[in-house]
């Protein structure tokens, strides 16, 4: 078990109580995190939270997260959700979670699904949003990817509505992890400016590795003249085979939304 001082017991779940089914929506700060899924040596959104929901429920969890976040990526909506037997109030859960977590880490909500929610597997669209400082910020370094220059919005909404008509995205995915399934579903992708930010959102039915962060960072290389507007294009509805070689840094990126058809109530 992640983090579990040596000595301490911990009990596995009374399997003969009926089980219920907990989810918990939550945001978190993704600057001091190896990213969602726990691995050895790492500090982890999902190890951190295991390890305090383990001190509330008094077992063993299996914490299941709508979306792997990668290092340094934020979320303001995550969703994950666990089995217990516990019949401890789902407010308790929340308080008593929130108050052992640490402070990049808070849980908004939590409250009891349907036996057969999943909060990975039941979810039928995604949406993430990244953020771009476009003046120079000392604040907003760890939370944005800060430019400090004004970019060009007309091309940026021009280069939004390719992604629309884009289908197979294998041209921005980490090429180590592409399977044989490149094929997303984007159901919006824009552009909007306020307060000196500018702010991408795409919603699909699933996401590639890398995916939305290497869409960014190809964007502004077209608008830095990097690659052209036709190559771009090419690339977004894989007329061409060629990796996107952009990449726009984790700190800007978070997952926003996560929308379930049916279970989560």
């Amino acid at each position: 078990m992640t983090g579990q001082r040596a000595g301490k017991h911990v009990e596995t779940e009374n399997e003969s109580a009926p089980a219920r089914n907990i989810v918990l929506k939550l945001e978190y700060c993704g600057r001091d995190f190896q990213g969602w899924q726990i691995q050895a040596g790492g500090r982890t959104v999902q190890g951190v939270i295991k390890e305090n929901l383990e001190k509330v429920i008094r077992h063993e969890v299996n914490l299941i997260g709508a979306g792997r976040t990668d290092s340094g990526v934020h979320a303001l909506a995550q969703y994950a959700n666990f089995r217990t037997s516990n019949p401890v109030a789902i407010g308790q859960i929340k308080h008593k979670l929130n108050q052992l977590l640490p402070d990049d880490i808070v849980i908004m909500d939590c409250w009891e699904a349907t036996p057969q929610f999943d909060a990975r597997r039941s979810a039928v669209e995604r949406q993430y949003a990244y953020l771009i400082c476009e003046r120079p910020s000392a604040i907003k370094r760890h939370l944005t990817w800060v430019l400090g220059r004004k970019l060009d919005r007309g091309m940026l909404d021009q280069m939004a509505a390719v992604v629309m008509r884009g289908r197979n995205f294998r041209n921005f995915c980490k090429s180590k992890s592409l399977k044989e399934n490149s094929d997303c579903r984007v159901m919006s992708a824009s552009w909007r400016r306020r307060n000196g930010l500018l702010r991408f959102e795409i919603t699909a039915d699933r996401f590639l590795h890398n995916m939305v962060r290497l869409l960014v960072g190809t964007m502004v290389s077209v608008l830095d003249g990097a690659i052209t507007m036709r190559q771009f294009e090419k690339a977004v509805l894989a007329e061409i085979n060629e990796k996107a070689k952009y990449i726009a840094p984790a700190c800007g990126l978070y997952l926003a939304a996560v929308k379930y058809e049916r279970g989560i109530r």
